[in-house]
């Protein structure tokens, strides 16, 4: 997150506009922000695969698996930084 949107959002809490706990989960959402890019990048990679393949169900299900991983990967690293 940028440091000046962090700035900010320590001021509001300062001035008690905002409490610990909404300041805590705004910094957790805009820290995971690029978190969905990187799945839908992920998504695009596994349907060119696809694409290029003459693509059987074991390939669809191969596809959605390592979809679901990455999903599962980057879930694990958001709870690691509560």
């Amino acid at each position: 997150m940028p440091h000046s949107l962090r700035a900010r959002l320590s001021g509001l809490r300062y001035k008690k506009i905002i409490s610990d706990k909404d300041y805590d989960r705004l910094c957790k959402a805009l820290d995971n922000e690029g978190v969905l890019d990187k799945i839908r990048v992920e998504i695009g990679r596994q349907y060119k695969w696809l694409i290029n393949t003459r693509y059987t169900i074991r390939d669809v299900d191969i596809a959605f698996d390592s979809i679901f991983r990455f999903i599962d990967k980057y879930k694990a690293e958001s709870e690691d930084k509560e």
